[in-house]
């Protein structure tokens, strides 16, 4: 082995590093799944209230405006936390595998042994480590770290990119089968546009909110796709002059704060969306790899160089 990223990787103070932050994306799910429920069908269910009760105004109103300072001052906050500190757990499982110093100036400080081990735990006593074991993979282990990193780096990247691309799709999606049914009850009922429109009002929320997550997802991927290209170039640089040891350190280190950044300010993926297309994504991910290795084998650079 030219580097030990396969063995590490699987070793259990790294493994617990991947259990906690699967723990931490789980809290910000389930309390992303609330605040769909209070902002999208609370708003719903209070709109058809008021509409064959009159007297419930009032109280539908305090309702919204009870959901909207939840929302803003303590599940979105909450959320935000929690992605954060997942991020940074993730960040001390890259930087152990991956040999990389830590950065505390854009990371901050490391989270407590305490939290990850509470975390972890909560992790394990549903989930074995099926599912976190080879996160990077194995086949990088046959070049070098420096070069080995680059890869590892850029399939990090390019996953992320593909499973919101994904996403934003299944949103789209989504959203337009909403707009068509409610179009064909329309003409197949013979609505008047005043009650066409009084018939899309209520699933005005849920458009506003694919409309607006699209757009997240679509904004968070458009950066990734330009850091895969230069992650693409660096390789290039790297495989046409050799990697000095100590550039090539500080190149994936400005890399890794780009991926820190990406983690810690990207919205959530929901789960489902990830074990629809994990599949699909880790073949394309080692297909990626062997791709990378082949290159590297056809180089004139020395295997251990």
């Amino acid at each position: 082995m030219a580097n030990s990223i396969p063995e590490r990787q699987n070793e259990e103070p790294q493994l617990k590093f991947l259990r906690a932050r699967q723990q931490l994306y789980a809290h910000a799910t389930t309390l992303l799944v609330v605040q769909l429920v209070l902002t999208l069908l609370v708003p719903l269910a209070g709109a058809i209230l008021a509409a064959f009760r009159s007297d419930a105004k009032p109280y539908v109103a305090a309702a919204a405006l009870t959901v909207l300072l939840l929302d803003i001052l303590l599940l979105d906050r909450q959320q935000k936390t929690l992605l954060k500190r997942a991020a940074k757990i993730a960040e001390q499982f890259d930087c152990a595998v991956l040999e990389l110093p830590w950065d505390e100036f854009t990371v901050g400080e490391r989270i407590e042994t305490e939290e990850i081990h509470s975390a972890a735990k909560a992790y394990a006593k549903s989930h074995d480590d099926k599912l976190l074991r080879d996160w990077y993979p194995p086949e990088v282990g046959t070049i070098p770290l420096s070069m080995a990193r680059i890869i590892c780096q850029r399939t990090n990247l390019h996953y992320d990119r593909r499973l919101r691309v994904s996403y934003g799709n299944v949103i789209l999606i989504g959203a337009s089968c909403v707009v068509l049914a409610i179009w064909i009850y329309g003409l197949a009922n013979n609505l008047s546009m005043t009650a066409w429109v009084l018939t899309m009002a209520p699933a005005a929320p849920v458009l506003a909110w694919a409309g607006r997550e699209f757009y997240r997802q679509r904004d968070t991927a458009e950066p990734l796709e330009k850091l895969i290209r230069e992650a693409r170039k660096f390789w290039n640089e790297a495989l046409s002059n050799g990697c000095d040891e100590s550039y090539c350190l500080m190149k994936s280190r400005e890399f890794q704060n780009a991926i820190y950044s990406r983690r810690a300010s990207s919205p959530l993926v929901f789960p489902l969306v990830y074990r629809i297309r994990r599949t699909s994504l880790e073949d394309e991910m080692h297909e990626g790899a062997a791709d990378f290795l082949g290159q590297y084998a056809q180089s004139k650079l020395p295997p251990w160089s």
